[in-house]
């Protein structure tokens, strides 16, 4: 009897020892994160503003700087979508990362407006369920990250294409791999406030290591070497949108009205009180013109409600035709009434 009771008890303990390394297995198993470096081979440059700047190559540093941060992290296995000027797809882009196994899929890009007068830094991610509440709570945590290098911070946003889905292809292809994924748009190439920024190899470098912190906050990683633990590192999840889509902002600010406070003419000084409210994206930017309309200001963010107070100056002796342009967190505007001042104000 008892040899059949030590038979037994040896029996157990195999079974034991074969099903311990499995729950060890799954409580090991690493977060694993692709990187994208947006853009590459001759085709595919993304935006240019020569000598300095061309995206892919801007890209590909940000992202080995990134990897190369993120890989001092425990229980994170760190792979890129590309490693030299290589053009792919948008499609194999999200497939190589579905082929790792990913949790999430990050796309690293540079900006451009097309009248080079928008500037800051931005993420985008889908605008569906489950998709849309990681990219929100990550972007957050990232845009949090460049707060540090004084770049504006134009939100988290989605966009759709034509045919109610997701606007852009690497955003669309992960998500039918049942993958999170964002863009994100360090700053703008093209503008003198944030160029600076992107034009040394260190100030890329450093781009990539405020990416891999974001993403070591939003995992709860710990890295000894580099004195880091976010284990238990607080933030707020975002839900997933009512309805299932979270619809992107597409009409321009309401209720855009100038009122002109105080003038004197002879020293050309114009106090300016500007309203505006935008109830879908909040007010990002406003600029000014003082002949009507011709040629406008640089973009000012708009800090503040619904109202905001400046002063501008205009030639001494001058009567100028002022108006306001009022932007949305979309980069959609909309402008004021015109006022000459001293005189009247008018549509």
């Amino acid at each position: 009897m008892k040899k059949k009771i030590t038979i037994i008890t040896f029996l157990l303990a195999v079974c034991a020892l074969a099903w311990m390394p499995e729950i060890q297995a799954q409580a090991k198993e690493p977060v694993i994160v692709v990187i994208d470096p947006g853009h590459g081979g001759e085709e595919n440059r993304g935006g240019e503003v020569l000598p300095h700047y061309v995206e892919k190559n801007l890209t590909l540093q940000v992202a080995q700087a990134m990897k190369q941060t993120l890989e001092q992290f425990e229980g994170v296995e760190v792979y890129l979508t590309r490693t030299t000027d290589q053009e792919l797809s948008l499609e194999q882009r999200a497939q190589i990362a579905k082929a790792y196994h990913a949790d999430f899929l990050f796309s690293l890009h540079f900006n451009m407006s097309a009248e080079h007068n928008l500037y800051g830094t931005e993420v985008w991610t889908s605008a569906f369920g489950k998709y849309y509440s990681a990219g929100q709570t990550f972007g957050r945590l990232q845009l949090a990250e460049m707060s540090q290098y004084g770049l504006y911070n134009k939100g988290v946003k989605t966009r759709l294409n034509s045919r109610g889905t997701d606007y852009y292809g690497v955003i669309r292809a992960s998500r039918a791999l049942d993958l999170p994924c964002v863009i994100i748009e360090h700053c703008y190439m093209d503008h003198p406030i944030d160029s600076p920024q992107a034009n040394t190899p260190q100030k890329l470098a450093n781009f990539g290591v405020s990416d891999a912190i974001a993403v070591a906050k939003y995992f709860h990683l710990k890295s000894p070497s580099l004195g880091l633990d976010f284990s238990n590192y607080q933030y707020s999840k975002v839900p997933a949108p009512a309805g299932g889509v979270a619809v992107p902002d597409s009409t321009p600010p309401e209720n855009v009205n100038m009122v002109i406070t105080n003038a004197d003419l002879n020293t050309g000084k114009v106090d300016i009180s500007l309203s505006a409210s935008d109830p879908q994206s909040g007010m990002l930017y406003y600029s000014y013109s003082i002949d009507g309309g011709i040629t406008w200001s640089v973009l000012t963010p708009w800090a503040g409600g619904n109202t905001i107070q400046f002063s501008i100056t205009v030639p001494g002796g001058s009567q100028p035709i002022i108006m306001c342009r009022a932007y949305n967190g979309y980069d959609y505007h909309t402008d004021s009434n015109f006022a000459v001042p001293g005189v009247f104000a008018a549509r």
